[in-house]
């Protein structure tokens, strides 16, 4: 159901970009698993994390799909790649390198284009 000149809200932009942050937490979940010894307490703790964040992201994903355009969300799905950079450095004090910069920097005009079109 495509809806052509809609005004979205605050509140339907929050639940939008709300759904990705919890999405990246699945990622983040992921990752702390990996590192963890197979099948150990605290690895079947962060893949039910897992499991956990991507049941509400599925839950939540169907709301924004009610409120938005499936082009406008899903190209503005672009941010969780940003949110993951944010997570690596915050949680794994990773590197962040000029290249990752530029690439998020990108992936933001992307967001703004598609967005102002939809």
């Amino acid at each position: 159901m495509e809806r052509l000149n809609v005004k979205h809200k605050f509140g339907d932009f929050a639940l939008l970009y709300g759904a990705f942050v919890i999405y990246s937490f699945s990622s983040l979940c992921s990752k702390y698993a990996a590192l963890q010894k197979f099948m150990s307490p605290k690895f079947i703790l962060f893949t039910c994390g897992l499991v956990g964040f991507l049941a509400l992201y599925a839950l939540v994903w169907q709301q924004v799909l009610r409120r938005f355009t499936l082009v406008t969300a899903m190209s503005s799905k672009g941010v969780v790649v940003i949110l993951s950079l944010l997570w690596s450095v915050l949680f794994f004090s990773e590197a962040v390198t000029a290249m990752n910069l530029v690439g998020a920097a990108l992936i933001i005009v992307g967001i703004w284009v598609v967005s102002r079109d939809g």
